[in-house]
């Protein structure tokens, strides 16, 4: 099933979306792997991410929540669907990363109960292209609500491209940079942007990381 950018659909019509794609075992955003642009930002460029609490919505099998996750950073993987959840804990426990520093939740980004200390980190990758473009303004102060001041937010944009016949449809629905400026520029500030970034070979051209720090 897919949407047009302008319509306006219902959090609880859309997230039957990605119940139904679990379901069906239809996961082709999948690429089986930590994202090339966050292991060469973190392994290669060094970036260094606050201690403390991370999360990653929309976190599928887990495989970027397992990458950052260290004794100084525990991180929380999110998705709406039980099935990748489990599945995620399960490649966590076949990988023997230990459950205290990576866990994973069924869970709605935009209604859950915030911890005190609320998140140091987030990832955000194939979940921003993956709303409805009628929810990113929500996107953006959802964020604002559960980061500390400090925090950082990775955004791997994607897809900055798509087929001609494709553009208005989704998900995953087009992005621009624009489009996260549009959103975070109130509560964040842009502090590192690579339009040259590693990207998975299938993804060449369409990926732009970012890392945006919480006012």
């Amino acid at each position: 099933m897919s949407y047009r950018k302008s319509s306006e659909v219902t959090a609880a019509e859309y997230n039957k979306i990605w119940h139904t794609n679990w379901d069906n075992g239809t996961t082709r955003w999948d690429m089986g792997n930590v994202s090339p642009a966050l292991r060469e930002l973190i392994q290669d460029k060094k970036w260094e991410l606050p201690n403390g609490l991370g999360i990653v919505p929309g976190c599928g099998r887990g495989y970027d929540a397992m990458f950052l996750a260290h004794p100084g950073l525990r991180m929380v993987g999110a998705d709406l669907s039980q099935l990748a959840v489990d599945a995620a804990s399960k490649i966590r426990d076949s990988m023997e990363v230990s459950a205290e520093l990576a866990a994973f939740q069924v869970m709605d980004f935009f209604n859950f109960d915030i911890p005190a200390s609320k998140y140091q980190v987030a990832y955000d990758y194939t979940f921003f292209c993956a709303i409805h473009p009628s929810m990113r303004a929500d996107w953006g102060q959802r964020y604002a609500q559960i980061m500390s001041p400090g925090a950082h937010l990775i955004a791997l944009m994607y897809p900055l491209s798509k087929a001609e016949e494709d553009l208005e449809r989704g998900p995953p629905f087009l992005v621009s940079e624009d489009d996260y400026h549009r959103v975070l520029d109130a509560n964040f500030e842009l502090v590192y942007i690579d339009p040259k970034c590693q990207t998975h070979s299938t993804r060449v051209g369409q990926e732009i990381i970012t890392v945006w720090r919480r006012k």
